[in-house]
């Protein structure tokens, strides 16, 4: 019986160089007997130019973190899921965008520096970090 039109990955953490998507199993495609008789799942992502897409993860699990990215930068991924028969079926898109990448004293500025600049009341730091985000 070939899967039914799966939902598209959920989008999870998003820094200026990765994203998390994930998915959820129906009860159908559970994890049951040998791994021939598993649901497969493929992460594709788009080519905005070319409107192809090229496979970045293939595997039996539920989250993939896509990593190398360029910040602030628009993504389109979709979700490919195979019955065990080699049925497949595949997600409408969704679109996430990387996060700016802001640098202090040669590193990303992360959480972390917002808490140090508020606690020690550096309000030259504070707007720098709030006006690069």
């Amino acid at each position: 019986m070939p899967p039914s039109k799966p939902h598209p990955p959920v989008v999870g953490k998003v820094t200026h160089h990765s994203i998390e998507l994930y998915w959820d199993l129906e009860k159908k495609a559970k994890r049951q007997g040998p791994q021939e008789q598993w649901f497969r799942f493929s992460i594709e992502e788009e080519d905005p130019k070319m409107h192809t897409y090229g496979i970045i993860y293939t595997g039996y699990a539920t989250k993939h973190v896509v990593e190398g990215l360029e910040p602030r930068t628009l993504y389109r991924f979709r979700l490919k899921v195979t019955s065990p028969s080699g049925e497949c079926e595949y997600s409408p898109l969704v679109s996430v965008s990387t996060t700016s990448s802001i640098w202090l004293g040669g590193e990303p500025i992360s959480s972390e520096h917002l808490h140090r600049a508020v606690s020690v009341n550096d309000e030259d730091l504070l707007v720098r970090i709030l006006q690069g985000g």
